[in-house]
């Protein structure tokens, strides 16, 4: 682990206890195994039923998301013929009922435990590693593809409605154009529910027998298919990120983008040390994905002043408070936390983070309070309670806020690695 010798932050005229910082790089081996017929990649063959059926149940977890569910079906219905028409025996109106497809769940609980098993009749783990990267690649791809198959079924139904039946026309494009506009929401929406199963799978059944066939091996790397940014483009999500760590700016330009949090990080990590053995930036990253360093360095803000790592802890979280204070980030940081709670009731209003900088800006508040007055079912003292508690944050609390944040920042700069 290397050591951090020397604190300079802070105005202590004793020597701070340096901190000991652990580095973690994410990494994926599968150099066990031999390569496919073009001496590049691996080859894995997934079955076609495997993937006929995971394709209807993303497809089913799309339309649920967008709001189709009934609506999409009743426009694919055929019509029934008048009672005066003539039907042949042959021609029987009821339709040919089909095994229904496996849920979700126990169809991904299948092929992972497939997959487990060819690694245990080869007694090489990496072939398990290697299906598991396949099957979320997979899935991965086709949440897209769903997407813009259903996309597709729902205008050739708006075709076919055109002219007949005017007001469900109607109703049926105003719901596509909605489907249309949440496409993000939807297919953030499928990814986390597909997240969800596969780590309930992973809690219930696959771990457990993992670890009797394989013992604790490779622990780390299986840790990297539990990682909730692994169903995003970017890992840039403003809702996921709220949800699960904190909404930093969508824009590289905005004084709490990723980036420059990241080099405010570094620069706070340099200043704790006169020299370090190696200094460039894979030793900061390699420190920055460990959450687990923020309590080594900053402590949890009710640490004992009466030992001196309890001290030094307390001095270098004013001292991260201070540097934040300084970049003018810290404001945007607390909102980021007071927006959570209002992303449920505003968020088919405003965007994520024009609800966030509005809490700070009181010229965007003003434009965010017309669109929420204009629509008339929305009250305005979620927004206004948030508004002071943002501009009463002072002191302690202030403090817990900067640290609270310097720990979700490492396990989100951990996973977006």
């Amino acid at each position: 682990m290397p050591r951090i010798p020397i604190f300079r932050l802070g105005q202590s005229s004793e020597e701070l206890l340096p901190p000991l910082l652990c580095s973690y790089s994410p990494e994926l081996s599968l150099s066990g195994l031999q390569l496919g017929v073009d001496n590049l990649r691996h080859d894995v063959y997934l079955s076609p039923k495997f993937a006929q059926q995971a394709r209807f149940q993303i497809t089913r977890l799309i339309v649920r998301a967008g709001n189709l569910e009934g609506l999409l079906a009743a426009a694919e219905k055929p019509a029934v013929p008048s009672p005066n028409r003539f039907v042949a025996p042959s021609m029987s109106l009821k339709p040919r009922t089909q095994p229904e497809p496996p849920e979700l769940k126990p169809l991904l609980s299948a092929i992972h435990l497939a997959s487990l098993n060819q690694a245990k009749d080869a007694r090489n783990i990496q072939i398990d590693l290697l299906g598991r990267s396949a099957i979320l690649k997979f899935l991965r791809a086709e949440i897209s593809v769903q997407y813009v198959q259903v996309l597709e079924r729902c205008r050739t139904n708006l075709t076919l409605l055109d002219g007949v039946r005017q007001q469900k026309s109607l109703e049926f494009r105003d719901r596509v154009a909605a489907f249309q506009v949440s496409k993000r929401k939807i297919l953030r929406q499928t990814g986390q529910e597909i997240f969800r199963t596969l780590r309930e799978i992973e809690k219930e059944t696959l771990a457990r027998m993992r670890r009797s066939l394989f013992g604790n091996e490779r622990d780390a790397e299986y840790q990297l298919f539990l990682n909730p940014l692994i169903f995003t483009d970017d890992g840039q999500d403003a809702h996921l990120n709220a949800e699960h760590y904190v909404m930093l700016g969508n824009s590289e330009r905005d004084p709490d983008g990723f980036a420059n949090v990241r080099r405010i990080a570094i620069d706070f990590l340099q200043s704790l040390a006169v020299e370090t053995a190696v200094e460039n930036d894979r030793t900061w990253d390699g420190w920055l994905n460990v959450p687990e360093n923020a309590h080594e360095l900053l402590g949890s803000g009710n640490d004992d002043d009466a030992t001196l790592k309890g001290r030094s802890q307390k001095a270098r979280l004013v001292a991260w408070l201070d540097l934040l204070e300084q970049e003018n980030v810290m404001e945007l940081i607390a909102a980021s936390y007071e927006a959570v709670p209002l992303l449920a009731e505003y968020s088919t209003l405003v965007s994520a983070q024009q609800l966030k900088n509005s809490l700070v800006m009181r010229e965007e508040r003003e434009r965010v309070q017309k669109l929420i007055e204009q629509q008339g079912k929305f009250s305005l003292g979620g927004l206004r309670t948030a508004a002071d508690r943002l501009a009463n944050c002072r002191g302690t609390e202030r403090t817990k806020v900067a640290g609270r944040f310097f720990r979700d920042f490492l396990r989100y700069h951990r996973d977006l690695r």
